[in-house]
């Protein structure tokens, strides 16, 4: 064995090894395998960091036997290296460079010497310690270009250049960047090139010359490829995700993003990993995910402080508090601003200052300090401007306009957004270009130049729909849409304002549920598939995690008989249990997200003509919507489209929904108590539903005619029972059928599934004391199909569901149903062995014509921005079903099973749902007249 393969020997080596080895080739064991350990870290270090670390330590291990100065400082020489480049331990590592510095001069071995402190540059850069870094690294540059040593001397520019990109002094670094390319070809490194082209890329995307950085980033990533440089690779990637953000490519950005946290995260490098999971907060941050960016910047500062990089601790900080300006956490957020703010005073970085700025500024226009975020805007964008930072000059110059708008400023508004919007759409930036439109149709339309203000939001919409389009899953979609819905609600004002009633609805419906949309669709994928072992490892943790929470969920919600847990600590506790298990299962759903799996979706805009034919006679659509708090009401038949206006305010529709709620709350934990004063509290029910009636139908019913109703409701409205709305002497559901749907869009889609003959049940309850009715529901239910599979008991398990359920005309399931208000994608149904919830729900591959919710909240949704619905709602849609009966509140067992009896035995007769449901209500009505027994549960879809 000669020294080089003894040296291989040792890298792979445990710990506990290296003196059996060292002994048993005891001849070997000189200076000479030091020099090859060290070779050998320097050749792996950036293809194999862990075959690095173990040369590294294999060569402490031969100092520790040896005590041959020259093997000394070349092991202090590595464990300098590791503590840089593997563990992020600036100042170690500045110690062991020293000391092996120390230790060559002595030897009188100066090159040497001068060669360990091309890494302390960076090193002190990290710390800030800028003013060191440049001594130490001209003095090293000097002695390297003494002995000709151009590998060297390039290698100490590269170093420099990174210290004065840190301090976004980009002219600067890219002189040093270049320099060293120069000297890297000239001694013919490949793996050096690439970290020069990916350093002056990197310079050249925060100047935005996107093109030429966007090609070197691609060279430098095919030379890492090429050598099997592992490291440079996921920093590539990692960069390569960040230009695509600053260009608004949102899905490549997810896309290398994803992969360079995964290359660091198998290379075993914490804090390189967090550098690229705060690239990632920064791009959830840009797609409004804010509660989700504000998780990973708060795991990630820690790191940055205990590393000494101020750097990105600032910007962590800084980002933080943006996340946390859109959570209301407005003190946080400040307090954060100002650490974040002395940060990069101590750095001398005055771009990083004026990113802060820009952050206050916006912090200022959201409390509606209009003057002092101009002026804040203002001096940020002077200053991104003067560093050649134009990413950041344009949003700066953006939210400038934008105050000086909102001031009333126009003629000075128009010259800044219109000169902002020429240099966005000049600089590939449509993100910003998007907001300019935006505010200039706002502009437009405030001095009466209706054409200007409608082409420029109509210009707004485009570029939100490129953007949107191929972001890789629904989350993303909702959120990044939530706060930019500005330019279609204008475009619905101004053409209802011009009289144009099927261009308003048109971008009413743009606007609403376009994330499930996009699912029903087939534009997004929502089931997690494996893509090689990192993924397979994540499905596992996924599986590990859903276990645990249905541990969790069953100690809180049903607790083992005799050991009640009353303490409201333990009960915390548990609730912090699972919070955090859902918050990871969540963060590893969205990594298997990220990878690109979004096929682009063009949306298509509502095919009105097909809808009227499918309403036909018998059949109107509600759509309502709310303008500057006024509530209307576009009204649809086969012939026709209307809009009745001032409905009601939002205001008084809160307040009259508040008081019914009350009301129906009474009977929530047992109608028993209550029985004596049915008649009363059925009366004051009945008085608030009559409330609601004259704000929502009444103006319009007459209309109507005997038609169905299909309601497509608006925020609020989502929980209103317009079925049961009083017109004071009947219930609606007495005069027509009445189905619901989250969008007419997705009626549609609803509309155009195949029909099927209600054949085969799949018929799935799980029983308990507080439901005991259950059981009669599922055996009454199974003796009218002529194919029926009853899993009750132990047998209505999460396996036995998934099984059946794609086979199934009607999946029927009766148990214990919980709406999460906090985490609305984790509202559940019980089964015998697990929570099935709405995530899990989408996984289901359903084929039938109907599913029945019979459990408590089941229909009850959060209804973010743009009408997503988030719920059970959401999974069962999205899995396949086309109508959907649910419930708005907590229901009554024993009525329950009435209902669902009468519903299928109508269904079984050949009614249709809405027919069927109608009938049941009215029958249970006439024995149960309040109408929380009667009323709670909802058709959604094809009636």
């Amino acid at each position: 064995m000669d020294r080089a393969a003894l040296a291989a020997c040792l890298a792979a080596a445990a710990d506990a090894d290296y003196a059996a080895l060292l002994a048993d080739h005891a001849a070997l064991a000189d200076a000479q395998l030091a020099w090859e350990l060290k070779d050998l870290y320097f050749s792996t270090s950036a293809s194999d960091p862990i075959q690095a670390t173990g040369a590294a330590a294999a060569l402490t291990a031969l100092s520790r036997l040896d005590d041959d100065g020259e093997i000394r400082a070349l092991a202090a020489w590595t464990a300098g290296l590791v503590a840089l480049q593997v563990d992020g331990q600036m100042e170690r590592a500045i110690e062991r460079l020293d000391q092996a510095a120390a230790q060559f001069e002595r030897l009188g071995q100066f090159h040497t010497a001068a060669a360990t402190q091309v890494s302390k540059v960076y090193a002190l850069a990290m710390l800030g310690r800028y003013d060191q870094a440049i001594a130490i690294g001209l003095q090293a540059r000097d002695v390297m270009l003494a002995h000709d040593d151009q590998l060297a001397a390039g290698k100490i520019e590269q170093n420099l250049g990174n210290m004065y990109h840190r301090r976004d002094l980009y002219q600067q670094a890219e002189q040093y960047y270049v320099a060293a390319r120069a000297r890297f070809i000239a001694v013919d490194d490949e793996p050096m090139l690439a970290l020069a082209e990916n350093g002056i890329a990197n310079v050249l995307a925060l100047q935005n010359k996107f093109r030429v950085a966007a090609q070197l980033y691609e060279q430098a990533l095919a030379r890492a490829q090429r050598a099997g440089l592992h490291v440079t690779q996921a920093m590539i990637e990692c960069n390569l995700g960040n230009l695509a953000l600053f260009q608004g490519n949102y899905d490549r950005a997810l896309d290398y993003l994803e992969r360079s946290r995964r290359g660091y995260a198998v290379l075993e490098m914490p804090h390189e990993s967090a550098i690229a999971e705060l690239a990632v907060a920064d791009a959830y941050l840009e797609l409004n995910l804010a509660p989700e960016a504000a998780v990973v910047y708060a795991r990630v500062i820690p790191t940055f402080a205990e590393l000494g990089m101020r750097s990105e601790q600032a910007w962590a900080l800084a980002h933080h508090a943006q996340a946390g300006l859109l959570l209301g956490q407005l003190v946080t957020a400040r307090a954060q601003l100002a650490t974040a703010r002395a940060l990069y005073a101590a750095e001398e970085n005055v771009v990083g200052e004026a990113m802060v700025i820009l952050t206050e500024a916006q912090t200022q226009y959201l409390a509606g300090d209009y003057q002092v975020a101009q002026i804040s805007a203002e001096k940020a964008a002077a200053v991104f401007s003067e560093a050649g930072t134009w990413g950041q000059s344009l949003l700066a110059r953006w939210l400038h306009g934008e105050a000086a708008r909102t001031l009333g400023q126009e003629r000075e508004a128009r010259f800044i957004l219109q000169a902002a919007l020429h240099d966005a759409e000049d600089q590939l930036t449509p993100q910003i270009a998007q907001r300019c439109h935006t505010s200039l149709g706002q502009l437009a339309a405030r001095i009466g130049d209706p054409d200007a203000a409608e082409e420029a939001f109509k210009c707004a919409i485009a570029l939100l729909e490129a953007l949107r389009a191929p972001l890789p899953a629904e989350e993303f979609r909702t959120a990044f849409a939530a706060d930019k819905l500005t330019p279609y609600v204008e475009l619905a004002r101004l053409c209802l304002t011009e009289g144009r009633l099927v261009e308003s609805l048109d971008y009413v419906e743009r606007m609403r549920a376009r994330a499930l949309l996009d699912l029903l669709g087939g534009g997004l994928p929502f089931r997690s598939k494996s893509d090689g072992p990192f993924d397979a490892g994540l499905l596992t943790q996924i599986e590990e995690l859903r276990e645990e929470l249905n541990w969790f969920y069953n100690q809180i919600n049903r607790p083992r008989e005799g050991e009640f847990i009353q303490d409201a600590t333990v009960i915390e506790q548990l609730h912090q249990e699972v919070r955090t298990r859902e918050t990871t299962l969540q963060e590893i759903t969205r990594q298997l997200q990220q990878r690109g799996n979004g096929t682009m979706v063009q949306l298509q805009p509502l095919d009105l003509a097909l809808l009227q034919r499918d309403l036909g006679p018998d059949t109107v659509l509600v759509e309502y919507f709310a303008l500057d708090q006024e509530l209307l009401a576009f009204v649809v038949t086969e012939t026709a489209v209307e809009v009745v206006r001032r409905l009601t305010s939002e205001e008084q529709l809160e307040a009259a929904l508040e008081r019914f709620r009350l009301q129906v709350g009474t009977l929530r934990y047992g109608a028993e108590r209550m029985h004596p004063h049915l008649e009363q509290l059925t009366a004051r029910t009945r008085h608030h539903l009559g409330a609601l009636y004259d704000m929502l139908l009444k103006p319009f019913e007459q209309r109507l005619g005997t038609r169905r109703l299909v309601v497509v409701p608006h925020r609020a409205l989502h929980s209103v029972p317009f079925h049961a709305l009083y017109d004071g002497t009947s219930y609606l559901i007495e005069r027509r059928e009445v189905v619901y749907a989250p969008s007419a869009s997705v009626l549609q889609h609803c509309l155009a599934r195949p029909q099927r003959s209600l054949q085969r049940a799949v018929l799935v309850g799980a029983p308990d004391a507080q439901m005991p009715w259950v059981r009669d529901e599922i055996q009454t239910l199974a003796t009218l199909f002529p194919d029926a599979i009853s899993l009750l008991d132990e047998h209505a398990t999460l396996a036995a569901l998934q099984t059946h359920a794609p086979r199934a005309d009607v999946l029927h399931l009766a148990c214990h149903g919980q709406f999460r208000p906090d985490n609305p994608l984790f509202s559940a149904l019980r089964l015998a062995d697990a929570w099935l919830t709405a995530r899990d729900a989408y996984g289901l591959d359903l084929n039938c014509g109907l599913v029945t919710l019979s459990a408590c909240e089941t229909g009850v949704n959060a209804v973010v921005s743009g009408d997503e619905l988030i719920g059970l709602v959401r999974g069962f849609f999205s899995a396949g079903a086309p109508s959907l009966l649910v419930s708005l509140w907590t229901v009554d067992d024993q009525t329950t099973a009435l209902l669902m009896s009468s519903f299928y035995q109508r269904l079984r007769q050949g009614d249709r749902p809405a027919a069927a449901l109608r009938y049941a209500q009215r029958e249970l009505l006439k024995q149960y007249p309040h109408p929380f027994f009667w009323s709670p549960f909802v058709l959604l879809g094809r009636w």
